[in-house]
């Protein structure tokens, strides 16, 4: 399975960006197959190398199902990379979706 990869700035989060948090969730019980991940807050070595990689301070990896609503709501989000499920991090937290 594909994950299409969004990074943001501290300044595009402080400018709401994370807004898609809300219109994401609020789809869950329509579209449970929805799955929205980050890295573990507390893998500072994994967030650091992210942030190296794709150069955003928050980096989110949506999946097909996240990445199709979030085009058919209009989101405003650059997917600036597309990545395999073993590219995913080892340590995860799930943003938008229902826990494994």
């Amino acid at each position: 399975m594909a994950y299409h990869v969004v990074a943001l700035t501290m300044a595009q989060v402080r400018q709401g960006a994370l807004q898609f948090h809300r219109e994401l969730g609020a789809a869950v019980h329509e579209a449970n197959d929805l799955k929205v991940y980050s890295a573990s807050p507390f893998d500072l070595e994994e967030r650091r190398r992210l942030k190296d990689r794709f150069g955003g301070d928050v980096v989110y990896f949506f999946n097909d199902a996240a990445r199709n609503l979030c085009l058919l709501q209009g989101l405003d989000l650059n997917f600036i990379a597309e990545i395999t499920d073993n590219e995913l991090p080892r340590r995860r937290t799930v943003v938008v979706g229902l826990p494994e």
